[in-house]
């Protein structure tokens, strides 16, 4: 676990502490609750899209995935050349 001093304005802080209360957690648990929130949204993969492609390959090495030409998919989707 690392530390780190935090400066923002007294209008964010307050904004903060305001919404904080209103998730009934403590201001410090509700900036941790935020830093992991965006930290997962740029995590580049992410974990879950790493979790479905391993599970495609996994089909994939199973034999149990079924390709689809683009001819076949215009076709079963209406779509003509």
């Amino acid at each position: 676990m690392v530390r780190k001093e935090l400066h923002l304005e007294k209008s964010v802080l307050q904004i903060l502490e305001k919404e904080a209360k209103r998730q009934n957690r403590s201001l410090k648990n509700y900036l941790e609750f935020l830093a992991q929130q965006q930290a997962k949204k740029l995590e580049l993969p992410s974990r879950a899209y790493r979790e479905e492609m391993d599970t495609l390959l996994a089909k994939v090495e199973e034999g149990t995935m079924r390709f689809s030409s683009l001819e076949e998919v215009m076709d079963r989707n209406g779509i003509s050349d």
